[in-house]
This record gives C-alpha cells, sequence and structure tokens, in this order.
C-alpha cells in the first residue's frame, strides 16, 4: 500500500454555481463590515431625515405664512391708495403728506412692466428672531386731516380682514404714525421699528420677532417647535406716483407644526406603518445576510467537528464577501482535514506493515535463540544474530526517516534560509570518499568541475542540511541501483539552479513511474529500501519552493530538482 500525499493529493472539482452565484461574484459581494456601516446609517439617516424633513415643513409654513401677509399687504396698501385718490383735494407733494422713494429701491415704471412679485424669503435656519416690537410712541404733532381721513375711511375693511386672516393690521401715514388699526393705538407712532424705517424709505421688508409671551403649555415643545414662539413681520411702503404716501405693518404667528400636523393625523399613521416595515424589513435583512449563513456556517463547523466531512460544500447564498470566504474556508478546512485524516490512516498502516515484518522476523529470531540457543552450532547461531541485527538496522533507518519526513511534513512553505551548493557538493564528495564511493560534479555551462573550494559557488534558497538531505538520498539512490559512478549536473540560470543526479541502472518502469515518489514504495525492499528517501526529497524540495521530477530516459535513471537561486553569488558564477 501507498500512502498519498496529502500536499499533492487533487483537489475535488468545485460544484457548479447556480446562475446566483455567478452573478453575485460579477458585481462583488460587500464586506460585512460594509453591510453593518451601510445598516447603520440607515438607522441614523432616517430619524435625521425626519427631523430634517419637520424642520423643511415648518420653513415652508413660516413662508406660506409670509407670502399671506404680503398678498394683504398688497391689498391694503392698494386700498389705501384708492381711498386716498378719492379724499384728497390738493398735489400730496407741496403738502408734505410724502417723500420720495429711495433711489435703492425706486421701481423703474418705463418699460411699461405691471408685475412686481415679492417672493418669500424667511428661512428659520437662516433668520435670527428679534425680540419683541416695542410699544407704538405718542407722536410729537397731530396726524394731518387726509391720513386721518384715509384711515378712518379702510379701518372697517382692516377690521373685517382681522377676523378671517387673525393677523394684526397697521396703517401707517409717510411719518410712520397709525391711522388705522385692528388694536386701540390709532394715533401713536411706530416710526422707531427697523422695519417701518426700511419700509417708508420704500423697501418690503420681512423679519421674525419673538413672541412676547407663551402659554404655559407651549413651552415644552418649544425646543422642538421654533415656530410657536416667533411672529412674522411685513412692512410695506404705500407708493403714489413713485412717491411714499404711507405704509402697512403686518404680524401673525405662523402656523405651528402641531396645528398643521393635527390634520395630516392619516398621513402620520401611514409613515409609522412604513417605518415599522422598514425597521422589520431591516431586521429580515439582517437575518437574511448575516443570522442565516452564520448559522449554517456553525452547522457545517459542527459536521466537521463530528467527523462528517464529506458533502460539505460552499454556501450557495453567502450575500457578503465576509460569509462567502468564511464558507470556503470551512469547506477547505474539511477537505485538508479529510485528505490529512486518510493520509494519516494509510501512513499509519504503512508504518505499521513496514515495522511489522522486522519486528515479526526480530521475535521470531528472539524465540528460536532462546529454546535452541544450546543446540545450535555457530554458524547457526551467527545467520540468526546477524538476521537481528539487519532488521535492527532497518528499523533505525526507517525511524530516521520517519522523524526526518515528519519534519519536513510540518515545515512552513518557502523556509528560511541558504546554503552554497558548491562548497555542500564538496562536502559531500569528501564524505563519500571516505566511505569509499564517489559521484561526479559537472557544470552544464562551463564543461568543467565547480573548483577545488567551491570558488564559482551558487546560492540556493535551502538551508544546509535540507540541502545536504536532498542530495545525500539522490544520491545513496543512484549508487544502490546503479552500476558505475553516478554523475550530479548543474544547470544554473537566473532565477533557479537544476541539479540532474543520473546513474547507469536498470531505470523506473512506467508503472512505476507515477508511484516512485510516494512513501513506503520501493522495488528493493528484501536490499533493504525503506521506501521513504524519495518522498523525503520530494517533501523537502516542494517545501522551499522547487520541484522535483523524473526525466524520460532511455538507459538508466535521471532526477531532475529544480530550486529556487538566490541573487548575490559571487562573482566567478555571475559569468554564468
Amino acid at each position: 500500500m501507498v500512502a498519498p500525499d496529502p500536499a499533492s493529493a487533487p483537489a475535488s472539482p468545485p460544484p457548479g454555481k447556480p446562475p446566483s452565484e455567478r452573478f453575485g461574484r460579477l458585481l462583488g459581494r460587500p464586506r460585512l463590515s460594509t453591510l453593518l456601516l451601510a445598516v447603520n446609517l440607515i438607522l441614523l439617516i432616517a430619524p435625521l431625515s425626519g427631523v430634517f424633513a419637520m424642520r423643511l415643513y415648518e420653513s415652508a409654513l413660516l413662508r406660506q405664512t409670509e407670502s399671506a401677509l404680503l398678498s394683504q399687504t398688497a391689498f391694503i396698501a392698494a386700498s389705501y391708495r384708492a381711498a386716498l385718490e378719492r379724499n384728497r383735494t390738493s398735489s400730496l407733494d407741496g403738502g408734505g403728506l410724502s417723500h420720495p422713494v429711495d433711489p435703492a429701491f425706486a421701481v423703474d415704471t418705463s418699460k411699461g412692466e405691471p408685475w412686481r412679485p415679492r417672493p418669500p424669503v424667511l428661512d428659520l435656519a437662516r433668520d435670527k428672531p428679534l425680540p419683541p416690537a416695542p410699544v407704538p410712541r405718542r407722536t410729537p404733532s397731530p396726524t394731518h386731516w387726509l391720513p386721518e381721513a384715509v384711515g378712518k375711511d379702510i379701518s372697517p375693511v382692516i377690521v373685517e380682514a382681522h377676523r378671517f386672516t387673525l393677523s394684526s393690521i397697521r396703517v401707517l401715514d409717510h411719518r410712520g404714525t397709525i391711522v388705522a388699526s385692528t388694536a386701540e393705538n390709532v394715533g401713536r407712532s411706530v416710526a422707531h421699528l427697523p422695519e417701518v424705517e426700511r419700509a417708508l424709505r420704500g423697501e418690503i421688508v420681512s423679519l421674525l420677532r419673538e413672541k412676547e409671551e407663551f402659554a404655559e403649555g407651549q413651552r415644552g415643545f418649544n425646543a422642538f417647535e421654533r415656530s410657536s414662539g416667533i411672529r412674522v413681520h411685513v412692512a410695506a411702503p404705500i407708493i403714489l406716483d413713485n412717491r411714499v404716501v404711507g405704509g402697512v405693518l403686518l404680524g401673525r404667528t405662523p402656523s405651528t407644526l402641531r396645528n398643521a400636523l393635527r390634520s395630516k393625523v392619516r398621513i402620520f399613521i401611514v409613515g409609522g406603518v412604513l417605518l415599522a416595515v422598514m425597521a422589520m424589513a431591516l431586521s429580515l435583512f439582517l437575518v437574511a445576510t448575516i443570522v442565516g449563513p452564520v448559522s449554517r456556517l456553525i452547522h457545517q463547523a459542527k459536521l466537521v467537528a463530528d467527523g462528517r466531512r464529506s458533502g460539505i460544500r460552499p454556501l450557495r447564498y453567502p450575500v457578503t464577501a465576509d460569509i462567502a470566504e468564511l464558507s470556503e474556508a470551512v469547506v477547505a478546512m474539511a477537505n485538508t482535514l479529510e485528505t490529512r485524516s486518510a493520509y494519516i490512516r494509510e501512513f499509519a498502516a504503512n508504518v505499521s506493515h513496514e515495522f511489522k515484518t522486522p519486528l515479526t522476523s526480530i521475535q521470531g529470531a528472539v524465540e528460536l535463540l532462546r529454546d535452541h540457543a544450546a543446540s545450535m552450532d555457530e554458524d547457526r547461531r551467527a545467520r540468526f544474530l546477524d538476521n537481528i541485527a539487519k532488521d535492527s538496522d532497518r528499523l533505525a533507518r526507517l525511524v530516521t526517516c520517519l522523524l526526518e519526513l515528519a519534519r519536513a511534513d510540518v515545515m512552513q512553505p518557502g523556509g528560511a534560509g541558504e546554503s552554497r551548493l558548491g562548497a555542500l557538493l564538496l562536502d559531500l564528495q569528501r564524505h563519500y570518499a571516505d566511505l569509499g564511493q564517489s559521484f561526479g560534479i559537472e557544470r552544464a555551462d562551463t564543461d568543467t568541475g565547480i573548483g577545488a573550494r567551491g570558488e564559482d559557488d551558487i546560492r540556493v534558497a535551502m538551508d544546509g542540511d535540507n540541502l545536504a538531505s536532498v542530495v545525500r538520498n539522490l544520491i545513496d539512490n543512484a549508487l544502490h541501483h546503479g552500476k558505475g559512478e553516478p554523475r550530479l549536473v548543474i544547470e544554473p540560470a537566473t532565477a533557479q539552479v537544476r541539479l540532474r543526479v543520473i546513474d547507469d541502472g536498470p531505470g523506473v518502469s512506467p508503472a512505476n513511474a507515477d508511484r516512485i515518489f510516494s512513501a513506503f514504495f520501493t522495488t528493493d525492499r528484501e536490499g533493504g529500501g525503506t521506501g521513504l528517501g524519495l518522498a523525503l526529497v520530494k517533501t523537502l524540495v516542494e517545501v522551499h519552493g522547487g520541484q522535483i521530477r523524473l526525466a524520460d530516459r532511455a538507459e538508466g535513471c535521471e532526477f531532475v530538482v529544480t530550486l529556487p537561486r538566490l541573487s548575490g553569488s559571487v562573482a566567478g558564477d555571475a559569468a554564468s
């Protein structure tokens, strides 16, 4: 039996991916952190959007009030001009009842354009409310009879309008004295107000003022409803023949959110239901994208822990890239554990078999010697002792090779270390010479050896002990199976170095070529072969980023080892 190498075991073909899987890979899956960030942003943006929408709606209500006051101002100014035209008996210029419009606010009527719209401009976020308006003051001189008469003429109109609009209305003469009002302050002056001062120059003014007092129930809500504590003031000039003959001052509390929303209870109910549905949808989304896949991964991990590793596949709908990577990692872990378990079972069976044969032989020889040693002749006794020594040596070699193979098997890929190839090969040549054996060394690029001191050395990305083990096992194999002296040919290249170990032995049959690097495979078990040497070589070479293969050869056997070469070899090798 041959133990499979788990590192070279063929991977199981990936299952066919459904269209949704291919679609997910095409578009790219989001990271779990991105998904959670998006959900948290939605949870943060939803209430902030509600607050922002309320602020926008509150500003819209404010501008709606301003627009209504502007319309009322235009109507009252037109009524005042009409009444003034009916009651005057002379020019307003000579009577001191008007003054010119400030040139900055004068309207060019030469083009005959009749439209002069004034859009609302107030904004709660931008315009800071002024303090409450001071009370009107006494006037130093009595009001002229004409503005007073006009005021009395239009007073019924503004009082009637006040009942429906709830706006405070004050009609002023050109000096800022009240000639008509919805309150008991006719004859007093408001010329000291900044909005009135600007209006009497010809400007239409809109501003916010704080209310003098609030009802007790409104104070707690005022922090969330800013419009409940302010009033909108609009001041506009009354212009006749491009001269200011008076002004209009209106004020009103804008519609509050509470008042406006009372009529929209159904909208609030629908909005609440939509928010609840959105929260439920987010919860289901998180369950589908996180909880569900994680639960399935937990189930797969439990199957792996219970030893049921076959049949585990990546999740079909992992949604996020993190879950997909975790699922693939679980599947890879299960496959690796399954391959490793099979390898260990096979390896243990082979070790048991390899150890059982010499142990059985030793046990049998010991029993015979114990029972019949006295009656045995010296030759037979020596033969049994030689068998015991031979089997003991085989067990020692097996243990040594198994330890080396175990160390190589747990090495990290691309293991650190380096060695100088020339110096190492010269040391090995001297070692084999001491044993009465030899092998030749050639360089394919120079047709010469490597120098007595390895001066044209090559640095290889493998530490000396492991490289010596690789070369020694290949040379031992060549010496064991070959007839003459094996050859080691060095073929240096820029990024790698190739070693070819060639012997003139019987070679390897095609039937055994695929099994030659498998652990415990040997064609010379009777000759003491362990079947671990080439398996150890393959493991050491591959863990250091190299390759080994059996070359096609008509006669003899040739192993080709390719190892990574380090830059910075000595100058003698730079020419290569």
